[in-house]
C-alpha cells in the first residue's frame, strides 16, 4: 500500500515537472520581443550572416521573410523599377521598447539613411524601438521599411498598422531619397520633417494650402526645387495630412528628429570645413616645395 502511494507521488511529480518544462519552453518563443525579417531572395548563407549581424538565433527571435510582392505592394507606383530592384534583399531587426524613442542603425545600405527611416516610422505611428536595417551586401534599402513594419506587426503585442500609414511612410522614404539626390540625404530628411511638422500642426484644408507650406519651408532651406519636385512633396504631405495624426502626441518625436538631424548636418559641415583646411595647407606646402625646387 505504501509502495503504491510512493509510486503515485513520484508519478505526480514527474507529470508536474513535465508540464512545467513544457510551459516554460512555450514561453520562450511566445514572449520573444525581437523580430527579424529576411529578404526572401537571399540564400541560406546570407540569411545566417544577417542573423549573426543582428546577434540573434532562431530560438530567441521571430524570424520572417519578406517577399518581392510585399515590397511592390507598398512601393509600386511610388518608386521606379530600378529603385525597387528585382529581388527581395533588405533585412531588418525590430525590438519594441517601452521608452527611449527610436534607436535606428543601418548596415550596407547607401540610399536610405537612419534619419529617413526614423521620419517614416514616426509617420507610421511607431514611438519606441530598437530598429536595424541591413543587407549582406550594398543595396539601396528602399524596401527596408516594408520589413521593419512587418516586424512591428509580428512582435509581441504587435498590432496591425493602418495600411494608409504604411503607404505614406514608404512613399516618404522614396520622396526623401529623391530629394536627397539634389540637396543631400540629411538635408532632405530635415526638409521633409519640417514640412511634415507644419502640415500636421496646421492641418491645412486643401492641396493649395499644403503646397504653400511646402514652398515656404523649402525656400527657407534654400532648396531650389522644380514644380514637379514641389508637387511630389505636396502629394506626399496630402496623404500624411489625411492620416489625422495628433500633433500634440508626436511633436516631441518630430522635434527630436529635427534635433538629431541638426547634429548630423553640423557634424558634416564641420568635417567639410576641416577637409578644406587640410587641402589648403596641403596645397600651400606643395607650392612652397615647388618654389624651393625651382631655385
Amino acid at each position: 500500500m505504501k509502495l503504491k502511494r510512493l509510486l503515485g507521488k513520484i508519478l505526480i511529480g514527474i507529470l508536474f515537472i513535465s508540464a512545467t518544462t513544457s510551459i516554460t519552453t512555450k514561453t520562450v518563443y511566445a514572449d520573444s520581443y525581437k523580430v527579424v525579417t529576411l529578404g526572401a531572395d537571399l540564400n541560406s548563407n546570407q540569411k545566417n550572416e544577417m542573423l549573426k549581424y543582428f546577434n540573434v538565433d532562431k530560438k530567441e527571435a521571430n524570424i520572417l521573410e519578406v517577399t518581392k510582392s510585399e515590397e511592390e505592394k507598398y512601393l509600386g507606383g511610388v518608386a521606379s523599377s530600378k529603385q525597387i530592384g528585382t529581388k527581395s534583399i533588405s533585412c531588418s531587426f525590430v525590438e519594441p521598447t517601452s521608452s527611449g524613442g527610436l534607436q535606428i542603425s543601418t548596415h550596407n545600405i547607401y540610399w536610405v539613411t537612419e534619419s529617413m527611416i526614423r521620419n517614416a516610422l514616426i509617420t507610421a505611428g511607431i514611438e519606441n524601438a530598437i530598429v536595424k536595417a541591413g543587407a549582406p551586401f550594398n543595396v539601396s534599402g528602399t524596401a527596408a521599411l516594408t520589413g521593419i513594419l512587418k516586424g512591428f506587426e509580428n512582435s509581441k503585442g504587435g498590432e496591425k498598422i493602418d495600411e494608409n500609414k504604411k503607404k505614406a511612410a514608404n512613399e516618404e522614404i522614396i520622396v526623401t531619397g529623391e530629394l536627397g539626390e539634389k540637396v543631400g540625404q540629411d538635408e532632405a530628411a530635415n526638409i521633409i520633417n519640417e514640412v511634415k511638422k507644419e502640415v500636421i500642426k496646421e492641418n491645412p484644408t486643401g492641396e493649395k494650402e499644403i503646397e504653400k507650406i511646402v514652398v515656404n519651408v523649402t525656400n527657407n532651406y534654400g532648396a531650389n526645387l522644380s514644380q514637379e519636385e514641389i508637387q511630389k512633396i505636396t502629394d506626399l504631405m496630402n496623404k500624411i495630412n489625411n492620416l489625422d495624426l495628433d500633433f500634440n502626441k508626436i511633436k516631441d518625436q518630430l522635434n527630436d528628429a529635427t534635433s538629431k538631424l541638426k547634429d548630423v548636418i553640423s557634424s558634416d559641415e564641420a568635417k567639410g570645413f576641416f577637409e578644406q583646411v587640410k587641402e589648403f595647407f596641403s596645397n600651400l606646402f606643395i607650392s612652397i616645395g615647388n618654389l624651393i625646387g625651382n631655385k
